[in-house]
């Protein structure tokens, strides 16, 4: 909780925010008025506003409520305006400086997803923030605070869907160690950590895709088969030569988020992929095709069942996307645990997991660390897709075709600075359209 968000508890609750500051609820007059409004707006309120609420407080004072009480729902009143709920300043308030306290509210809630503090304030004040080299350096200062802890849980949450880990929750009976371990939050602060560690270091978007360390502890270790980890507490840890657990394809979060629980599916994973990493998601298919044709379910293995729905023509040209990214990615079972082989539902050994395919480019790969190097070569796609993704969060709604000149100025000169991702933070802070008014 930030400085402020705890200031607007504490009035709600008859508090005061400090002693070394003046008790709002104890002196109720305009002054205290303009501080709760400047601080719930985000920006000095206006006249109009401050008269507005002034008049609403004396209104319930006439009608019996004590001084306190009336000051109290006064405030309640103010936190139900939409400047308060929304980020936003009114166009006709005349002030030259609105766009900077805009800026300003931009910024504190994308990288700390609070309003911003007083140090942002004063700078908004001055005018100043909206200059490149001061909204750079409150960037950093923003980044380097806690609170920035925020981007990196909900910006994840946003991007690979971290929030649906748990809505299908793994057979009980299947995966006991999902539960005896209780593995959920482990997989996903393993994320999160990673996300922090490529953020804070400036390290490559590419490691998102393939890298040669995690972060475990050794309940998670273990279920990465991880040897020499002990304690709860996560660490850093380079991972062996050949193993299939570097980048966000091999973090169990992923893995168990795209499945439902009782088994995988190559269709679902294969589309994550193509929407999160190359940023190219395949359309809904026909309102007239079913899952699986009637004509498909005597197939034997998914693999199989796939390769006949790819007989019909409305469903080719995406599965040809789609499944082979996912064949690789059955490597994993939904809880993230790497199999060899398939197994039935009392546990015994039925078929040998194949997690060949090729690619629409005409390129093959044997397994997930070979798919993951051809992924490497699209490098260009991922840092796109990545810049809409973290664009979309800041602005807090969908890029359009407006933002696609803003997307690849950001695309080519991140390529520049080396892909690194708090370079991407910067470039997205400073591009035209989360400047623009």
């Amino acid at each position: 909780m930030s400085e402020d968000d705890d200031f607007i508890d504490r009035i709600l609750e008859g508090e005061p925010r400090d002693s070394s500051k003046p008790d709002l609820l104890a002196n109720t007059n305009t002054q205290s008025l303009k501080e709760f409004l400047h601080h719930a707006f985000r920006r000095p309120p206006l006249k109009s506003e401050v008269a507005r609420y002034e008049a609403f407080y004396q209104s319930r004072v006439d009608g019996g409520e004590s001084e306190q009480a009336a000051f109290t729902t006064t405030c309640k009143a103010i936190l139900c305006s939409p400047n308060f709920l929304y980020v936003e300043t009114p166009p006709d308030s005349g002030q030259s400086e609105d766009k900077d306290y805009r800026l300003a509210s931009r910024l504190s809630y994308f990288l700390w997803s609070s309003m911003p503090d007083d140090e942002l304030l004063r700078v908004a004040a001055s005018g100043r923030l909206s200059e490149t080299k001061t909204l750079l350096a409150q960037t950093r200062r923003m980044l380097k605070d806690p609170r920035a802890e925020a981007l990196v849980e909900n910006f994840t949450n946003s991007w690979l869907r971290l929030h649906e880990l748990g809505s299908m929750p793994p057979d009980t009976q299947k995966f006991t160690a999902y539960y005896d371990r209780q593995l959920e939050p482990l997989m996903r602060r393993e994320t999160q950590l990673f996300f922090a560690e490529v953020l804070h270091n400036n390290l490559s978007v590419q490691h998102f895709i393939n890298s040669d360390f995690t972060f475990v502890n050794r309940y998670l270790a273990a279920h990465y088969g991880l040897p020499n980890v002990k304690g709860d507490n996560f660490r850093r840890v380079t991972l062996p030569e050949k193993s299939f657990r570097g980048g966000l394809l091999g973090h169990a979060s992923v893995l168990t988020a795209t499945s439902n629980g009782v088994e995988t599916s190559p269709v679902i994973r294969g589309i994550w992929v193509l929407e999160n990493i190359l940023g190219s998601p395949p359309p809904p298919p026909p309102p007239d095709v079913e899952p699986l044709e009637p004509d498909i379910r005597g197939a034997t293995t998914i693999r199989e069942q796939l390769a006949k729905h790819r007989n019909v023509a409305t469903c080719a040209e995406c599965h040809r996307k789609i499944d082979p990214i996912g064949f690789a990615l059955e490597s994993f079972d939904p809880i993230g645990s790497f199999r060899q082989q398939y197994s039935n539902d009392s546990g015994k050994p039925v078929r040998i997991v194949d997690t060949t395919g090729t690619l629409p480019s005409g390129e093959s790969f044997a397994d997930i660390a070979e798919l993951k190097q051809l992924l490497l070569k699209q490098n260009a796609k991922f840092a796109k897709c990545l810049t809409e993704k973290m664009l979309t969060y800041a602005l807090g709604r969908e890029v359009g075709f407006q933002q696609r000149p803003a997307v690849e100025t950001i695309v080519d000169e991140l390529a520049e600075r080396g892909n690194g991702l708090r370079d991407l933070v910067e470039l997205v802070v400073t591009s035209n359209a989360f400047n623009q008014n």
